[in-house]
């Protein structure tokens, strides 16, 4: 039973908050004073709050899931736990979540703790959408997919406090594109259209590929830009260290492209989460971005 549960809050999804830590070495570098263990409570109530989305969404989709190859072995889908209890779960989750953030925020910043509530309330409510109708609409449930990771790095700017930067937002929101497009496509390859997910009808492989190329080129010529341009020395806008500006490139290209080979080349089906839990290289790359981004960065 305990193992069921796990299932069905899904910890290792929780890697997708990574998108969360995206803006920190950056704010760090431009000055700004990280508060750890208040940081550190906001990214487990968001997590909490995912997870109290997974064990909803099992719900609403039982009867889809048992038509999916893997997931009609989910805890709901599969009779381990009742409707029932997976919604009082989800429901614990998200009270959890609040007591955490609650007990996390400053009483002297009403803006900050605002914005840092509003974000996992809207995280709710547009999963609520797609679950019960937007995950059927074809475009919309690509651009709510990629909305969840655009959340995640406004999260983790409130967090911090800070204004977050249109750059960032622009690559991370093309890096979330991309993501949602490659799972999108890994689900068209199981041939699920019917009796899984009708807006898959709408979508062509060979189109689909095409998109990922584009997006997939823009990426990583935004990511050079915003590299190249935060080394210019603008007095103190100056993020990275001007001789070091390149040094997270390679790693950034070489994640950029083995994504393409998998689920290009190799047609590999599994969900990006799946890739990076099991992916040694992928995991290497992510390691020496930060590191790398991490060295480049500061006025040393």
């Amino acid at each position: 039973m305990l193992t069921a549960y796990i299932s069905l809050i899904r910890p290792h999804h929780w890697v997708k908050n990574l998108f969360v830590l995206l803006p920190v070495p950056f704010a760090l570098a431009a000055g700004v004073d990280l508060d750890e263990w208040p940081f550190i409570q906001g990214l487990l109530a968001f997590s909490l709050v995912n997870s109290a989305v997974y064990a909803f969404n099992d719900v609403i989709d039982r009867e889809r899931d048992r038509c999916h190859p893997g997931k009609k072995n989910r805890p709901v889908a599969a009779g381990q736990i009742s409707t029932r209890s997976a919604l009082v779960t989800s429901f614990a989750l998200i009270l959890m979540a609040a007591l955490l953030l609650m007990a996390a925020l400053p009483t002297s910043n009403a803006g900050l703790n605002g914005r840092v509530l509003a974000i996992p309330s809207v995280y709710l409510l547009l999963n609520l959408i797609y679950s019960l109708w937007g995950r059927d609409v074809p475009v919309v449930d690509v651009l709510l997919l990629a909305a969840f990771f655009f959340l995640r790095i406004l999260y983790g700017c409130a967090l911090l406090g800070v204004p977050p930067s249109e750059r960032l937002l622009v690559g991370g929101t093309g890096i979330a594109l991309l993501l949602a497009l490659g799972k999108r496509r890994g689900e068209l390859r199981l041939d699920l259209a019917i009796r899984f997910r009708e807006s898959l009808n709408w979508y062509t492989e060979k189109g689909m590929d095409r998109t990922i190329k584009a997006l997939s080129f823009a990426v990583m010529l935004f990511y050079t830009e915003y590299c190249w341009h935060s080394s210019i020395c603008q007095g103190e806008s100056s993020i990275y260290q001007e001789e070091r500006w390149w040094w997270s490139l390679p790693p950034m290209y070489g994640g950029v492209l083995y994504y393409l080979q998998r689920i290009l080349v190799a047609n590999d089906q599994r969900s990006p989460v799946e890739l990076v839990l099991r992916s040694h290289w992928i995991q290497f790359l992510l390691i020496c971005w930060a590191i790398l981004t991490w060295l480049s960065l500061g006025s040393g």
